[in-house]
């Protein structure tokens, strides 16, 4: 196969034969002039001489004849060209079906290119971004990676490292805006004065955060984002200087950030930056314990400085932090680039389904290749003329390139326009949590992606008919007749090729089959708490109005009352966070009386803190002791409820009720509680983690300023909003009340990257079934049609039509088997690549298996249904007499 690949290549295109003819003409053209001067009286060596300077050298006269066997080449193409649009224009069914196919193909992978090149190709929207890094800190001994940096660290990183040019902290969470239209929550970071400098971004009007905007007693500043200034302040130019009320604190405006800049980690685009000094939550988080790693870190290399050499530097740094702080002992400062920080989690999602898409594309390359090598061998004795004629192998050979290529370009066309037109769609569909500092369109890389995909699936399906073309014996297809049976070598590609198609189907189904099955096993687990006929909606009093937990309660309460005496309001309660929708706080705790842990060692729980109907209202129940109540305030005795898991693994032998745990939500320090009850588990981070520990505390007790309110009773969630905007209003109209939606709709959004992933997949799964059913049907079609005499042939022998069903089916079934066996080893690899993206399936799933093997089994079955029909028919006397 290489040595006929490598021959019929060097015939195509001439090199070698090309310098021959060109030293053949050059000697020819010197013996001329030199015959010339010869004629004139000139010595041999003389009139050479001369014809050599007349010539102007050998370069010039080699230039000259390959500008002249350019323009033959050129024309021989344009001949090709033309002949080529011709016959495709002859054949429209064909050109159509084949365009189509293709067409798909390149679509759908130009789409999904679309995403991965935003992604996960692009560099970073930043200066120089290979040097932007994240830092964070792990423990190995406790089994935690990837956690943020504690104040001390960060302050030691900072002021004490040589590698980094600088580093920045940032945290995220909302602030009321008032004053401009509807009081509104805007998304808040908090950062440190050298963050904007980090990242080399010039802002749009005004300027960025200096240092002394860092600094304690600094009069309180803020940066908004472009779209936050046109959307919510009309643009105005002199912006810059004005104040604004943030949490009915005011903030003088220095810049705006041009709406190309976004936060990492942070998705909103609508976004203000303010410095951590002037936060009212992360400002007092400084203050926190240093075992406390809450501060995300990014930094710049120094140029000249590798992340080994700045990793070597922080191991250094890392040893004395823990010297200096104990508390800071076996935690460990690390450092990946900030691109591999931000894509992680979706790198191996999006490169399956990448993947997956260029499976379909191969089996459309697939199908249009045996439709051309069909095409070849009806199209056999019109080549045997056509070489009687004189034409030679390497011009038809070259013709048949040339026609793929169009049927490449076209479908590439039509591919790009389809991907065009549904890209806009595709990306309103991506999932909230895929990062996308790019935006997600078709340019010039997808458009080149395109192109080049096109001309890579042309050579792909256009081998299979050059080669038997180069192949074939002129001769004897000029002596058989139009209905005699195909080339051995031409069957066996083709169903080579169709085996080639179910294997690669099989394993796109068996993908698509692993995730649907993931998915359903998803969506059946009980989450532990009611989801139907329940609304949720956030208040975020102002923090700097509302400063002190007393003030917290007083709002809260009076709210609660003002629903709960509504009569279809009266399922009411609040709580933070919660479970699956809200980020979960996990917290150290001790219990009182226990003998301490190892010096680095803590046990941790998920926390909550809820008000007294909460659990009745959420659907959690009561396993023993009792519930919160409107008693457990601030003045009584501090208790909390645990959850069932923590019961079993903390106290397996007792019952806990009446015993202590020690532990509180910073920066109110460690609080004794007594247990006064266990409830049952929840899923409390996600679907696919099994429940934890949880503690719970009362609301009035360890209070928030902003909560989560849940509403039950089967209201719409739009009088549900209307009642809950008009009593927090009557208590203070400058408190937003946001993220209003049932709980259903919150549980669907957290499973959005699963379905996304599923459907396409699915949606692919469906599709390579649907071309491998079509090339299957081709094969056993045409070897049907190729085949009518020897069909007549058995049937005038005493062949039964049960033998001719047989013989047709049969031939069906071993394409599906041979497929089946190099299409489920293949699968198996792919499953075990992406067994991170199950969850209650194992990747060698029997039943996705033999569900899939059987599928494809039976579809070969269906196509394969009417070819044999159609032999059934065939009427012996008129096969036999067929030419």
């Amino acid at each position: 196969m290489i040595n006929r690949l490598r021959a019929l290549w060097k015939n195509l295109f001439h090199r070698d034969q090309l310098n021959h003819d060109l030293d053949e003409e050059l000697r020819a053209y010197v013996e001329l002039v030199s015959a010339e001067k010869m004629r004139s009286g000139m010595s041999p060596e003389e009139a050479y001489r001369a014809a050599r300077r007349e010539m102007g050298g050998v370069d010039q006269v080699r230039q000259r004849v390959r500008d002249i066997r350019a323009g033959a080449l050129l024309e021989k193409l344009a001949q090709d060209i033309r002949y080529g649009m011709r016959t495709l224009a002859k054949d429209p069914a064909f050109s159509l079906v084949a365009v189509s196919t293709l067409a798909l193909g390149i679509g759908a992978n130009a789409a999904i290119f679309s995403v991965v090149d935003a992604v996960l190709l692009q560099p970073l929207p930043y200066v120089h971004p290979g040097q932007l890094l994240s830092i964070s800190e792990n423990e190995p001994k406790a089994g935690i990676s990837d956690a943020g940096v504690s104040w001390p660290a960060f302050t030691v990183l900072r002021d004490h490292n040589r590698s980094f040019s600088g580093i920045a902290g940032l945290a995220t969470h909302a602030l009321t805006l008032t004053g401009w239209g509807e009081p509104a929550d805007v998304s808040t970071v908090a950062v440190t004065p050298d963050f904007f400098s980090l990242f080399g971004t010039q802002p749009l009007l005004g300027r960025a955060l200096l240092p002394e905007d860092g600094k304690e007693g600094a009069a309180p500043v803020v940066v908004i984002s472009e779209n936050l200034w046109r959307s919510q302040f009309g643009a105005e130019s002199d912006i810059v200087g004005h104040s604004i009320s943030l949490d009915h604190r005011s903030f003088t405006v220095t810049g705006v950030m041009p709406a190309s800049f976004q936060t990492p980690f942070v998705g909103q685009v609508d976004q203000i930056w303010i410095p951590l000094v002037q936060d009212p939550l992360f400002s007092g988080w400084r203050m926190r314990p240093p075992q406390a790693h809450w501060l995300p870190a990014i930094a710049r290399l120094q140029s000249g400085v590798s992340i080994a050499q700045a990793q070597t530097e922080l191991k250094t740094i890392g040893a004395g932090l823990a010297l200096q702080f104990p508390a800071e002992s076996g935690w460990e400062p690390s450092i990946k680039s900030l691109q591999q920080e931000i894509v992680g989690d979706v790198k191996t999602p999006l490169l399956m389904l990448f993947c997956a898409v260029s499976l379909l594309l191969l089996i459309a390359c697939v199908n249009i290749a045996n439709l051309l090598l069909s095409r070849a061998t009806s199209r056999s004795k019109e080549i045997a003329v056509r070489i009687a004629l004189g034409a030679s192998r390497q011009r038809i050979a070259s013709q048949l390139l040339v026609e793929s290529v169009l049927l490449g370009l076209l479908g590439g066309i039509a591919g790009m326009l389809l991907a065009w037109g549904s890209v806009s769609a595709f990306a309103s569909t991506v999932p909230p949590g895929l990062p996308q500092l790019h935006p997600i369109r078709v340019d010039g890389s997808v458009l080149g992606f395109a192109l080049v995909l096109s001309l890579a699936a042309s050579l792909v399906f256009g081998l299979a008919p050059m080669l038997f073309t180069a192949r074939s014996d002129p001769q004897a297809n000029l002596r058989e007749s139009s209905r005699a049976g195909e080339p051995r070598s031409a069957q066996h590609t083709r169903n080579f090729l169709a085996a080639v198609e179910v294997a690669v189907a099989m394993v796109l189904l068996a993908g698509a089959g692993l995730l649907l099955r993931s998915f359903a096993h998803l969506l059946s687990v009980n989450p532990g708490f009611e989801t139907e006929h329940l609304v949720k909606a956030e208040i975020s009093p102002p923090r700097y109005q509302y400063a002190k937990p007393e003030q917290w309660i007083a709002f809260t309460d009076e709210l609660m009352t003002r629903l709960q005496t509504q009569r279809r309001l009266d399922k009411s309660a609040l709580a933070v966070p919660l479970p699956i929708l809200d980020n979960f706080i996990n917290l150290p705790f001790t219990i009182a009386g226990n003998p301490p842990l190892p010096q680095g060692k803590a046990d941790t729980a998920d926390y909550a803190s809820a008000s007294p109907q909460y659990f009745q209202v959420i659907g959690i129940s009561l396993i023993r002791g009792r519930l919160f109540s409107v008693d457990d305030s601030a003045m009584t005795r501090p208790v909390a409820l645990i959850s069932g898991a923590l019961a079993r693994r903390y106290f397996p032998n007792e019952n806990p009720l009446g015993r202590h745990l020690v532990f509180g939500f910073p920066p109110n320090g460690n609080v004794t509680r007594e247990i006064v009850g266990v409830v049952s588990d929840i899923h409390d981070v996600s679907l696919t983690k099994d429940p934890g520990p949880m503690m719970y505390v009362p609301f009035a007790q360890e209070p928030f300023w902003g909560a989560e309110i849940v509403v039950g009773g089967g209201l719409s969630t739009a009088d549900v909003a209307a009642a809950i905007r008009a009593e927090t209003h009557n208590i203070d109209p400058g408190v937003p009340v946001t993220n209003i939606e049932t709980l259903p709709q919150a549980m669907h959004a957290s499973v959005a990257e699963p379905r996304f992933r599923t459907l396409l997949l699915a949606i692919f799964g469906a599709i390579a079934l649907l071309l491998a059913t079509v090339g299957i049907y081709g094969v056993i079609s045409f070897s049907v049609t190729r085949r009518t005499r020897e069909i007549g042939v058995r049937m005038a022998l005493g062949a039964t039509p049960a033998d001719l069903r047989r013989l047709v089916l049969g031939e069906s079934v071993k394409l599906a088997l041979f497929g089946l066996t190099a299409g489920i080893p293949a699968a198996l690899v792919l499953a075990h690549f992406m067994s991170t993206l199950l969850f209650a399936v194992t990747p060698a799933d029997p039943f996705t298996f033999i569900g899939v093997a059987l599928l494809l089994t039976m579809v070969a079955l269906a196509a394969g249904f009417f070819p044999a029909r159609h032999a059934l028919r065939v009427d012996p006397m008129a096969a036999l007499r067929c030419e």
